[in-house]
């Protein structure tokens, strides 16, 4: 007996996007579509996050602006390792299309993306690639490389610092005044100005703002 050919399962999609007719008429449009199951679509971000969150999901396609920002994109990879996101965006911007990379997307299009390449797409993060623009690729490779070089060359500064010095500029980080950073670890007014001194000194910069701002830098994954 030659036994029946079982049917791929077809790749569970999530859209969202702040436009309800953008999510309306990509629903409908998907709904026909061989291969892909539509199993939720939304303007809220909460019910993309509850269907990855219990594992009904495999891909979001979201678009990103109009309130979605990258954090959301983090969000999603938290809620469900295994999912993978796309970004629809007409927005280019380096800086966004980066900060998205960077927040965990596998995949970014452009609102006018031919469908058969939108679906193509879909299925090729899902199977663990990367996709982004021809026309972007060299400038998101450069820039994720420059980032890069700019968190180790902040490691380096930070590397330089006395434990005290690390200490006091994590109680910057978290908005204590100097009277508070002394109080906590029973300095002078004097020597904690000293040791902020010496932080700026060190990391070469010219207020607490910047050292802070460098040492969550040099801190971040990568």
């Amino acid at each position: 007996m030659t036994m029946a050919p079982v049917a791929a399962q077809p790749l569970q999609l999530a859209l969202l996007h702040p436009q309800r007719t953008w999510v309306d008429s990509l629903e409908r449009m998907l709904a026909s579509w061989p291969g892909i199951e539509v199993v939720t679509a939304h303007t809220t971000f909460k019910w993309a996050w509850a269907a990855v969150a219990r594992g009904a999901v495999q891909v979001v396609l979201m678009g990103l602006g109009e309130g979605y920002e990258p954090e959301h994109i983090a969000d999603l990879r938290a809620a469900g390792h295994a999912v993978s996101v796309v970004v629809v965006s007409e927005n280019d911007d380096e800086e966004q299309v980066t900060a998205a990379i960077r927040a965990g997307a596998r995949g970014w299009v452009r609102p006018d993306v031919d469908p058969q390449q939108l679906v193509t797409v879909l299925h090729a993060v899902h199977d663990g690639e990367t996709w982004i623009p021809p026309d972007l690729v060299t400038v998101v490779i450069d820039s994720l490389l420059a980032e890069d070089d700019r968190r180790s060359s902040s490691r380096q500064a930070m590397g330089t610092l006395s434990a005290r010095e690390v200490e006091i500029l994590d109680c910057l980080a978290q908005g204590m005044t100097r009277g508070e950073i002394g109080d906590r670890y029973l300095l002078s007014p004097h020597t904690v100005r000293t040791h902020i001194n010496h932080v700026l000194r060190k990391l070469d910069v010219h207020s607490t703002l910047a050292a802070v701002s460098l040492a969550n830098h040099a801190r971040l994954p990568g």
